[in-house]
């Protein structure tokens, strides 16, 4: 019998996982219509709900990281309108933090525009925010700016920062992140410019004074 690769093994166990994920959304969201809006169960409902997107959202992580990893994802990058982009992603993740009574926007120049991979940066972007919901204590905003020749794409958050005994490379796979910051990473590091790779930063909130993880892409 032919020895198989593991880690394809895994990557199509998730493939398959994410889609009972999906199977169960789709029922979850037929029992939420069929219920009244003033039933007590809505709430408990809609945090199910919102825990299952985030699993939803891992599995796809987990999938991009894998090609990543294996070089096994070609990057598709086009020019986008950030303010279109953030509205997008606060747009699908409000839900999430409404459910934890949080409040998320986003701030940009309206001029602005960014060239990346949609896909990649819509799913970092997810998984710093939902990560930045464990820790917020009111307030979550996602930013864009030009810092030189990088787009710089940031997830900030109210709450308490990141612990300084974290901010080393030798912790970058912590309890609290998962591979979150890893993905994040590898996801940077594949938008390439003039030979210039993109990178990550984890830095203290100016605005909000708690955590800000920051995505430098080269433009």
């Amino acid at each position: 019998m032919k020895k198989m690769d593991i880690s394809t093994i895994l990557a199509s166990a998730i493939h398959e996982s994410k889609n009972q994920v999906g199977t169960l959304l789709y029922q979850l969201q037929g029992l939420k219509d069929s219920l009244e809006n003033k039933d007590g169960n809505q709430t408990k409902i809609t945090l199910i709900e919102e825990s299952l997107k985030k699993l939803n959202d891992e599995w796809v992580e987990y999938l991009y990281l894998y090609r990543l990893a294996s070089d096994g994802y070609e990057l598709h990058v086009d020019t986008f309108l950030m303010e279109e982009f953030l509205d997008d992603q606060v747009f699908a993740l409000q839900p999430s933090a409404t459910a934890k009574n949080l409040k998320l926007d986003y701030q940009c120049d309206a001029s602005l525009t960014g060239i990346f991979d949609e896909r990649l940066m819509t799913a970092v972007v997810s998984t710093a925010v939902y990560n930045a919901l464990r820790f917020a204590k009111s307030k979550i905003v996602i930013t864009a700016k030009m810092d030189e020749n990088f787009l710089v794409i940031a997830v900030e958050d109210d709450g308490n920062g990141f612990n300084p005994a974290e901010e080393s490379e030798d912790n970058l796979l912590d309890s609290n992140t998962g591979l979150g910051l890893y993905f994040a990473e590898l996801s940077a590091n594949a938008h390439i410019a003039r030979e210039t790779k993109g990178f990550i930063k984890k830095e203290s909130s100016v605005n909000l004074g708690g955590a800000s993880l920051c995505i430098y892409l080269p433009q």
